[in-house]
């Protein structure tokens, strides 16, 4: 394998220079640039992180902890984070938490125990170990993004807006007529649904829309426990009309559990989510929903992330990202 020295002589340059080059350390000139990646090339030289890692106590490699499995939303979400974090010179290792603080906790310990340079998270709300691993971590300044979900800790943060997008939701029902609009409840293990139950509580408030607890249904962020809840909701004396479902997987099992019960959307049932999919408008009925942009939430995330590698000490920030309203078929529009 060739060596930095080697490099050096092919681009006509010094070792620091191609030093720099590699690592980010200094700005050299875009021609210098060239002529020093142009010999990387050509000389096949393969930077030895290892090495640079035990010199650095960093790796150029980002640990994204979330819950990944499931959900095709996290998927397209992760991908673009791992687009602009190559391009930005940086590997990623991901690991999925499983929506359970006690994962959380352990795969933060691998990952900085791999000397990861910086870590961005989804963070779960309600553990304490979990809270104090991340108090400890801010208080030394490292560089760590929370993803997704709103945390009261001072801290980089991206999320979704959540709170409005669910009260136009709801009202969007409202205004086809609908008193009995169900919400379908994912997880209480974040402030984002705590968020998102926020909107549609205040949307039942300002519309006069029937406030009967028996319309919250705990879904759990689990599409079996949708499902079944559900099934036992549309079999009781006073069903609702409509659905604002509060995340896709719990769509999907909203979706299911109506067919079962012999019903349609939209023809007995109106239903809108909040979370879009790749492919909502190729099925029937066309899914009206609020899409969450995958490629603003990467794109602010990383940018956090950088600048907070760059400067540990300066004050956290919070980017909230717009939804967008996708108008379908399932509310029952004519």
């Amino acid at each position: 394998m060739a060596t930095m020295a080697e490099v050096a002589l092919v681009a006509g340059v010094s070792a620091t220079t191609v030093s720099h080059v590699i690592n980010g350390t200094r700005k050299v000139a875009p021609q210098t640039e060239a002529q020093v990646r142009a010999a990387l090339a050509s000389t096949g030289y393969r930077h030895n992180l290892t090495a640079r890692a035990l010199a650095t106590q960093s790796t150029d490699t980002i640990g994204v902890a979330m819950s990944v499995v499931t959900n095709p939303y996290f998927a397209d979400l992760v991908r673009d984070i791992e687009r602009r974090l190559r391009r930005a010179g940086f590997t990623m290792v991901l690991t999925d938490t499983n929506d359970d603080p006690e994962v959380e906790n352990e795969v933060l310990d691998r990952l900085l125990s791999r000397q990861v340079s910086g870590l961005i998270v989804s963070p779960l709300e309600g553990h304490q170990g979990l809270i104090a691993s991340f108090q400890a971590l801010l208080d030394e300044h490292f560089p760590i993004v929370f993803l997704d979900r709103r945390s009261p800790q001072r801290a980089d943060q991206v999320f979704s807006e959540c709170t409005r997008p669910i009260a136009e939701l709801t009202a969007h029902l409202a205004a086809l007529g609908h008193r009995r609009v169900a919400y379908v409840q994912g997880a209480l293990t974040s402030m984002s649904s705590v968020d998102r139950l926020a909107g549609y509580q205040r949307a039942v408030v300002e519309l006069g829309l029937d406030a009967d607890p028996e319309l919250v249904i705990a879904g759990e962020s689990d599409e079996g426990i949708t499902e079944q809840r559900i099934l036992n909701h549309l079999r009781g004396s006073q069903p609702a009309t409509a659905f604002v479902v509060s995340n896709n997987q719990m769509t999907i099992a909203t979706m299911r559990a109506i067919r079962q019960c012999g019903l349609s959307v939209p023809n007995d049932l109106a239903l809108v989510g909040y979370d879009d999919f790749e492919w909502a408008d190729l099925f029937a009925p066309r899914l009206t929903a609020m899409a969450q942009d995958a490629a603003r939430l990467a794109a602010a995330t990383v940018d956090l992330l950088l600048a907070r590698i760059e400067k540990p000490t300066r004050r956290p920030r919070t980017v909230v990202v717009p939804t967008t309203f996708h108008h379908r078929d399932s509310c029952g529009c004519r």
